[in-house]
């Protein structure tokens, strides 16, 4: 072990805390602004798309975000390499609707931020609702998009293993709720990522002057200096484990992942940057696929730990996470993926992918290019069609629904 390894871990640690979030936000004075990595992106398998020949190419808006690891830049490597028109959406400005009037889709998130995702989840719903746009992610995804209250209710209405989460928004409740619960539990805030805001919670006495903060008159300070837990707790079973999370990426039927390590002394891994890169679990990969047919999300990043009973359970999943590289699984020092031909075993592909390109191609694919498909024969059969649907002399259609799908893979 060498000389730095305690202040390293120190460091992790502190890191994790709220109050280092506040102080550090304090200290920067101004907003992140977009990086630019395209100049010295780490080379990756070109993501192709098949198009049907008859159907344009939408326009895309695309919006940066905010991330260390940009995700932008790789969405303009895909729509580049494929010929897609696309501009860059500044969704921020005060003409944002009159903008947006030129894209027929628009994709990008820009931050787990709080104030950036009400500002995502506001305007994605306005231009899916009423300018009948098709977002990336959808609203829908978008309001999933760090809120583990939101996962917790998902999983437990469909039977997914999650390790189960007790929310109240009710003091009384909650009160009586930490009489209840057998201890180690943890506590989380919403939003947080990288373990910022997960607190382990020994005892019934630390449990309620978690409750009697976040139902005070000004809430429980947070990591973040503007917002606050304000009448609402979270507590998530603690389960013991083997002293690794797991991380699946799904996206579609291909599959990448990792394993985070804890550090020595906590119970944390995410954010810790103590990643192993070997090959993941058949059983663990199936359990992602099974939680995004719930979520039909065209990327889905599953957190998960196995117990000490050998079973897997879900702590937390999302459409989206930070990427720095696109090498997201190894299989004996080999980059690649599993693809789920067959649904109970997936076969190792080598290669390097930037999973956010194929993300992009999974929505484009499978969520706008159906609903062009069918608006386009909608369109077909009112030009081509009397009004009791019957083809008028003279007139075909040239989409129709037997129209064969783009392979996506």
């Amino acid at each position: 072990m060498n000389g730095n390894w305690k202040p390293e871990r120190l460091f992790k640690l502190l890191r994790r805390r709220p109050a280092y979030s506040r102080f550090r936000k304090f200290l920067s004075g101004q907003e992140d602004q977009p990086l630019d990595d395209r100049l010295h992106m780490a080379d990756a398998e070109f993501v192709n798309i098949d198009w049907p020949a008859d159907l344009p190419k939408p326009r895309i808006g695309l919006v940066k975000d905010l991330e260390p690891y940009p995700r932008w830049t790789k969405l303009c490597r895909f729509l580049d390499h494929n010929a897609f028109e696309y501009e860059i959406y500044n969704i921020h400005a005060h003409d944002w609707l009159s903008q947006a009037k030129q894209f027929d889709a628009v994709v990008g998130i820009w931050s787990c931020d709080l104030h950036c995702l009400q500002e995502m989840r506001e305007k994605y719903w306005v231009l899916e609702h009423y300018l009948g746009k098709t977002t990336f992610p959808s609203a829908q995804h978008a309001f999933l998009y760090e809120d583990k209250r939101l996962e917790a209710y998902l999983a437990y209405l469909h039977g997914i293993p999650f390790a189960n989460a007790h929310i109240s928004y009710d003091r009384r409740d909650a009160l009586e709720l930490v009489e209840s619960l057998d201890y180690p539990v943890v506590s989380k805030m919403v939003p947080a990522s990288a373990s910022v805001g997960t607190e382990l919670v020994r005892d019934r006495k630390r449990a309620r002057k978690i409750v009697e903060r976040a139902f005070s008159v000004a809430g429980r300070r947070t990591h973040l200096s503007y917002a606050r837990q304000k009448n609402y707790v979270y507590f998530q079973d603690f389960i013991p484990n083997d002293g690794f999370d797991l991380r699946a990426i799904v996206v579609g039927d291909w599959v990448f992942g990792y394993y985070r390590k804890m550090l020595a002394g906590d119970f944390r891994a995410s954010g810790m940057n103590l990643v192993e890169k070997r090959e993941l679990p058949q059983e663990a990969m199936r359990l992602a696929l099974k939680l995004n047919q719930v979520v039909k999300s065209p990327m889905l990043v599953v957190d998960m730990l196995r117990g000490l009973d050998g079973r897997y359970q879900v702590i937390e999943f999302s459409p989206t996470c930070q990427m720095e590289t696109p090498e997201q699984l190894h299989v004996n020092g080999e980059p690649g993926v599993f693809i789920f031909d067959d649904p109970e075993k997936g076969r190792f592909q080598r290669g390097k992918y930037w999973v956010a390109e194929l993300a992009l191609r999974e929505f484009l694919s499978h969520d706008y290019l159906p609903r062009a498909l069918a608006g386009s024969a909608v369109e077909e059969r009112e030009t081509c069609c009397d009004p009791q649907g019957y083809l008028l002399p003279g007139r075909k259609p040239h989409v129709s629904a037997t129209t064969s799908w783009p392979s996506t893979h």
